[in-house]
């Protein structure tokens, strides 16, 4: 069984809006939640979704869920304080279904509406043949890693050899439990909120999938705006059969 568990538990403070949590901002009259939504319910190797939605707001998650037809979704938990608990909440409702140790859990933000079902299906077979995957983005531009105020030759990183994390993160269930129950409590050298950065701390290798597409994080009105012009070119080029 193949469980995508999405977080919606955020706040959206950088969003600078009335106080609506960003996932359920509209765009076309379309909450980005249920654009990412969408991309799961529509691809085929997903079996169940779970949600980790702002407590505050799973009455009205739910809602649309009903609204936008999502039957794939199985459960909405309530998000934790942090990225970290919001997880194990939604790991302990994929237990309370059946989930066994080999099954696949898709980790995803729910404010990544882009992303495409290639990616959500190469996750789960890289998972399921080495137990772990993390999509990354190529960077673009040349990379300088320093704590200083100047640089050095050496802080100079390639770019063919440099990436930026994206989503999803993809784990084997029994992996997944393991590294919360090794790295509840740590907190050092760096918190470990990002399940994979969790994963590798523990001394774990994890496997890459590559993207190139516009698979942005939604955090600012300009990201918001962003997506917007995405997702008009996207209509335009079906309406258009480009």
């Amino acid at each position: 069984m193949n469980y995508a568990l999405i977080l919606a538990g955020g706040v959206g403070q950088r969003m600078r809006n009335s106080g609506m949590p960003k996932q359920f901002l509209e765009i076309f009259g379309k909450p980005i939640i249920i654009y990412t939504l969408e991309k799961f319910e529509k691809c085929n190797d997903i079996d169940k979704i779970v949600i980790a939605c702002n407590s505050s707001w799973i009455n009205h998650l739910n809602t649309l869920l009903t609204r936008f037809a999502l039957n794939k979704v199985s459960a909405v938990v309530p998000g934790g304080k942090d990225r970290q608990s919001s997880i194990e909440n939604g790991i302990t409702a994929i237990q309370r279904q059946g989930a066994v140790n080999h099954d696949i859990i898709v980790i995803h933000d729910g404010v990544r509406p882009l992303i495409q079902n290639s990616i959500i299906s190469e996750n789960i077979r890289i998972a399921k043949k080495y137990g772990s995957a993390m999509t990354v983005r190529p960077v673009i531009e040349s990379v300088v890693i320093t704590n200083k105020e100047s640089a050095q030759f050496n802080d100079f990183k390639k770019r063919d050899d440099t990436y930026s994390l994206t989503a999803p993160q993809t784990f084997r269930m029994d992996l997944l439990i393991s590294t919360y129950g090794k790295t509840g409590e740590v907190d050092q050298p760096i918190p470990l909120l990002d399940t994979a950065l969790a994963y590798t701390f523990l001394g774990n290798d994890i496997r890459l999938v590559k993207e190139n597409n516009t698979n942005i994080k939604i955090t600012t009105p300009e990201d918001y705006y962003i997506l917007k012009a995405i997702l008009e070119l996207e209509e335009s080029k079906y309406v258009f059969g480009l």
